[in-house]
């Protein structure tokens, strides 16, 4: 699992934390008093506090990227055709994508994929943009499920709960939950080649939500962890997926994690903490190979064997 460097918008506000020195001159205002040792919980406020100012410019910086892409990249519908060893049928048959056809060759499938641009039924973005948030909000037990901590990414850490108390104040809607989550988590953690290698050769099953705040450093796994821990505490049901980014257009072809947020009238929604700040999804690049309450809930031993496909193209068809 490997982030491009092309879509990350949020480095300037980490590197903004590499010394004290920088924290003081954040805080010279004298809006904060700032003494010569923080808390661990004390700093991670205070990158909140700098991550809620830059906010605006991070989904405006994505919504940019998205008008920049070359000519005809950013597609309606879509069409892939593509090989795996091992398909899961049903994670990958969903709402926004659909087979088509598939068919045995060897030990191998061959599937006909296609994907839809969700955000072209304006009733289902005008629920998602005004979904009211409820934090005694009930489920269904088949929903609920994705409420539960793992060992990998728990809801209630100290560190998750602190986050969510200064994130989060008296909101209303959830999408302004989620767009919070999803730049905080985006600025937050800073790309580890070494931890990729380690998750790509299935020696580690991705970093555990306290080593991640600890260190600050994941892959596009870590980051789903984190930001599906901060929803998990705010009683909103989030998945985990797994599945492939197919994007020749920027040379990303790799496989990816990111997490999908149910919202009450609409259903299950795709964002992505890695590539961009803002709920809008890159269906035209992705195909969702597996989704559970974790990594290790996804049935996946090597990512090379699993998720990625023996052999893949895509055909557009759609604007």
């Amino acid at each position: 699992m490997a982030q491009p460097s092309g879509l990350d918008s949020g480095m300037a506000s980490r590197d903004y934390f590499k010394n004290e020195e920088s924290l003081k001159n954040l805080t010279s205002s004298g809006n904060f008093r700032i003494t010569k040792t923080f808390s661990k919980l004390s700093k991670i406020v205070l990158i909140i506090i700098a991550i809620l100012i830059v906010q605006t410019s991070f989904a405006q910086s994505y919504l940019q990227m998205i008008r920049d892409l070359p000519s005809g990249t950013v597609l309606d519908t879509v069409k892939f055709i593509f090989t795996v060893r091992t398909p899961s049928i049903k994670a990958i048959d969903w709402y926004l994508q659909t087979i088509t056809e598939i068919s045995k060759i060897g030990d191998n499938y061959q599937i006909a994929l296609t994907t839809i641009n969700p955000f072209l039924d304006n009733e289902r973005v005008s629920k998602i943009k005004n979904a009211p948030y409820n934090k005694s909000q009930e489920y269904n037990k088949e929903v609920a499920k994705y409420l539960q901590s793992t060992p990998l990414i728990d809801a209630n850490n100290e560190y998750i709960r602190k986050i969510a108390d200064t994130l989060f104040i008296n909101e209303t809607n959830t999408l302004s939950i989620i767009d919070k989550a999803l730049t905080f988590v985006h600025s937050f953690i800073i790309p580890s080649d070494s931890i990729a290698k380690l998750i790509d050769a299935g020696i580690c099953r991705t970093l555990d939500v306290n080593t991640i705040i600890e260190t600050r450093k994941g892959t596009c796994g870590e980051s789903a962890n984190l930001f599906t821990s901060l929803m998990r505490h705010m009683n909103i049901p989030t998945r985990y997926a797994v599945g492939y980014v197919y994007f020749p257009e920027l040379n990303w072809m790799d496989t990816h994690a990111w997490s999908e947020c149910y919202i009450e009238d609409v259903g299950w929604c795709s964002v992505d903490a890695t590539s961009n700040a803002s709920y809008i999804f890159l269906h035209f690049a992705c195909i969702r190979m597996r989704y559970g309450l974790d990594y290790e809930d996804c049935d996946i031993q090597t990512l090379n064997y699993d998720i990625e496909p023996v052999e893949i193209k895509k055909v557009k068809y759609s604007k």
